[in-house]
């Protein structure tokens, strides 16, 4: 949504292996006229997104619509994008989302953290936010192909509904959920009311919904806030291998979310964590018929993944030391919330440096 609305006017720090460490830590702006790619981060600090927490002390009160308020704000304080200027572009591109039945929460999870009773509670969706898709006007796709009515589906509602990441901390306590399910977006699903939260609760990756579209060729970037070392279900479930899963990601668990065949998964799942590789391409590989997910049986022609594990091989190659001394412990898939300058333009050039790594391979498909 950021780069569809506001694009033009950003500017990317690109790798460089002689990149001074000074440069590196700097928000390169060419002119006033443009704005650093990342510079919402200088305002993520501002609140707990539970609690409401300042860092003053003071508690707010989560209200109905809050998030949409928060992504509306930082569309413009960190872009100057008004929020009647947002649109979803000319370009396809699909906002993921899940559908949480309200009947059914605060939910219970078993000791792997995956939910009990997903089936017929738990449902993912997707909505195409182009402008020739939709882009406020058309339908959602829904993986049990039901009809979702929610008040509010403009471009900047959906990106809010597909971003509640906070929702996941309510929704699995029974505390949170008595007293701050009314901040939580709903909507109604063939009369019932459910809850639009984060797609992660169901589909960390965004894959199933290329894969329900059939697509030829899927290239996926993983940036997620967890090590795959340490939290490795977002790709397991999908290959059917059994992992512990946490409260925003994969609840359905492994028997629900599998569409590929469990024998590929070690060795996807060691190229994927080798900081010397970080990336899997399988080719030529049958997608299995999913009821749950709205999968259907295919043959996939390329599927390339790019994950986002920490690597010396990466971080060696400035000849400048200062930039890898000096990169926080965190980086670049253990921050909360908010990014530092430096890790900020370093997961920038990290990208566009595994592009580079493989572009053989991209140019191809």
């Amino acid at each position: 949504g950021i780069h569809v609305n506001a694009g033009e006017k950003l500017t990317y720090q690109y790798y460089d292996a002689g990149l001074s460490y000074d440069d590196a830590n700097s928000e390169i702006v060419e002119d006033k006229d443009h704005i650093w790619y990342a510079n919402v981060v200088n305002y993520l600090n501002w609140a707990s997104p539970l609690t409401g927490e300042s860092d003053e002390g003071g508690v707010g009160t989560l209200q109905d619509g809050w998030w949409t308020d928060v992504i509306d704000l930082m569309f413009w304080e960190g872009y100057s994008v008004h929020d009647y200027d947002i649109w979803g572009g000319d370009e396809e591109w699909h906002a993921n989302f899940s559908l949480l039945n309200k009947g059914q929460c605060p939910i219970k999870v078993d000791d792997e953290n995956v939910m009990k009773k997903a089936e017929g509670s738990l449902f993912y969706a997707s909505y195409e936010m182009s402008s020739g898709g939709g882009g406020g006007g058309g339908d959602f796709h829904l993986s049990n192909n039901g009809t979702l009515s929610v008040k509010d589906k403009g471009v900047l509602d959906v990106m809010s509904y597909s971003s509640s990441f906070w929702t996941s901390g309510i929704v699995e306590s029974s505390t949170s959920y008595f007293f701050l399910k009314g901040s939580i977006p709903t909507g109604t699903l063939e009369g019932e009311t459910v809850y639009l939260n984060d797609g992660g609760l169901v589909d960390t990756t965004g894959i199933v919904t290329l894969l329900q579209k059939k697509e030829d060729n899927i290239i996926a970037f993983y940036n997620n806030n967890d090590p795959l070392s340490e939290l490795s279900c977002p790709f397991a479930f999908l290959f059917g291998v059994e992992a512990s899963a946490d409260s925003m990601n994969c609840l359905e668990g492994w028997e629900l979310g599998q569409v590929f065949d469990s024998g590929l998964w070690e060795g996807v799942r060691g190229n994927l964590t080798d900081g010397g590789v970080l990336r899997a391409r399988l080719e030529n590989i049958q997608v299995k018929d999913n009821e749950y997910l709205g999968v259907e049986a295919y043959n996939l022609k390329n599927l390339i993944i790019f994950s986002n594990e920490r690597s010396d091989e990466f971080l060696n190659s400035f000849e400048d030391g200062k930039i890898a001394a000096k990169v926080d412990d965190r980086w670049p898939n253990n921050f909360p919330v908010s990014i530092p300058t430096l890790d900020s333009n370093v997961m920038c050039m990290f990208e566009d440096w595994k592009i580079e790594k493989y572009l053989d391979e991209l140019k191809v498909l």
